[in-house]
């Protein structure tokens, strides 16, 4: 065999061989262990908050609609987490036992991981902030809806008013929440009066279960013992404000003439007094001179009237100062979700009455049972000053509810805008929990 002397332009040769084969192995092994998720986190992202032990490396991969996006979706484009749908587990696997969730100042939080090279897949969806918690938006079936209203100037609300509010809607929506350790449900984030010349934007809850039934108002004989529809001095106004607020007893009324009885309530909300925003609970009247009903729309504004009515008998007020209240006829209304939604939106309220697919879509109906509303009905040429909507028969009563007849009682109140959800998924087995967030 003949030998050749080794040359120099051989070595260099083999060396860049070598180099490029090095750089193609670095780089391959450099996209394999970047494509287990697009964004790598970092500690002093602050992205991460639990409990994790040894956790290495975790990876989030952020889906849009269900397309993979290379950024994070915002909360300010109207995205949220959908906690239902997004998971981690190691190379891609769903551990049940690692919890996911975002909190409204767009921190991601991790509970339960102790394996390294953990991946989030996190699913970002249309949706709204309650009480800190994103809560995806839907548009058909038990969920939380988006509703949009017209330009309501010309009524007391028409300074500082948003249009676009979020509600729950459906006959079974996870909108529970516990409070006062009772359940309660979330009506949604709607447009309230703060304070005489504004308007804001809080969550508005209701008693799942009633507290008893009472008279709206007997005016303790005045008015041939039927009372009148004026809030301010309604015998409901001060039992809810006074003795439920305040775990007092006293005098309650639940019938005509006077019927009187004592009542107390150990189980009020004194307790929880700090979590409720005082706000100015809107009285205005239909102020048609008939029977007629509108839609939830028209209801909304009717709420939010000038009008009030005219009588010789007592002041009529547009709006009240207080703590607790009353469901609105247009919070039922809005209250219904199902494929029959749009058309339950777009007719009157009263022909719910006979279309039981409107009624039995919706959280807040009770069956066989009236339920009382906030909003008076005035005939204004006839001069009846005892007659406030209620909900009855599926649909909204139209015919004449005298405030002296006892009817069943769901108090309704606004949460402060500090409070939020620390637990819970919303389930009636899971409630949410709230808190005080502390700046």
């Amino acid at each position: 065999m003949k030998l050749e002397k080794f040359k120099e332009k051989n070595k260099k040769k083999i060396g860049i061989i070598l180099f490029t084969i090095t750089c193609i192995l670095l780089i391959s092994v450099v996209i394999l262990y970047r494509t287990f998720a697009i964004f790598e986190t970092n500690d002093e992202f602050n992205v991460i908050n639990g409990n994790v032990e040894d956790v290495g490396d975790i990876y989030f991969a952020f889906y849009k609609d269900g397309v993979i996006e290379k950024e994070m979706p915002r909360k300010e484009e109207g995205y949220v987490l959908d906690e239902s749908q997004s998971y981690c587990g190691v190379l891609g696997d769903h551990n049940s036992d690692i919890k996911v969730s975002m909190s409204d100042d767009e921190i991601i939080h991790v509970k339960g991981v102790t394996t390294s090279r953990t991946k989030c897949n996190l699913y970002f969806v249309k949706g709204v902030y309650i009480l800190g918690k994103g809560i995806p938006l839907v548009t058909e079936g038990n969920g939380l809806y988006e509703v949009t209203h017209e330009n309501l100037s010309g009524t007391v609300n028409d300074e500082g008013f948003k249009t676009t509010e979020y509600r729950y809607a459906g006959n079974s929506p996870n909108n529970y929440i516990t409070i006062n350790n009772e359940t309660w449900r979330i009506i949604g984030l709607v447009n309230v009066m703060t304070s005489e010349d504004k308007v804001e934007q809080r969550v508005k809850i209701i008693r799942d279960k009633e507290i008893g039934y009472y008279s709206w108002d007997t005016h303790e004989s005045e008015n041939n013992g039927s009372g009148f529809s004026e809030w301010s001095t309604a015998d409901l106004n001060k039992l809810l404000n006074q003795l439920y607020y305040n775990n007092e007893q006293g005098m309650c009324f639940n019938g005509r003439y006077d019927a009187s009885i004592e009542c107390s309530f150990p189980n009020g909300l004194k307790s929880v007094q700090p979590f409720i925003e005082t706000v100015f609970w809107n009285t205005g009247s239909n102020g048609k001179n008939d029977f007629s009903l509108g839609n939830s729309d028209q209801f909304y504004e009717w709420e939010r009237s000038l009008n009030k009515g005219l009588t010789e008998k007592i002041e009529r007020t547009i709006y009240n100062k207080g703590n607790i209240g009353l469901m609105y006829p247009s919070d039922y209304g809005y209250a219904v979700g199902s494929e029959t939604r749009n058309n339950c939106l777009s007719i009157s309220m009263n022909e719910w009455r006979s279309d039981e697919s409107c009624s039995l879509n919706n959280y807040l109906y009770i069956p066989s049972v009236n339920q009382w509303t906030m909003s008076p009905m005035i005939l204004i040429d006839e001069n009846l000053e005892d007659l406030v909507f209620n909900i009855h028969d599926n649909g909204i009563e139209r015919s004449m509810s005298a405030t002296s007849y006892a009817h069943l009682v769901r108090p309704v109140f606004y949460l402060k805008e500090n409070v939020y959800v620390v637990n819970g998924s919303g389930t009636e087995k899971n409630p949410f929990t709230i808190a005080f967030k502390i700046s």
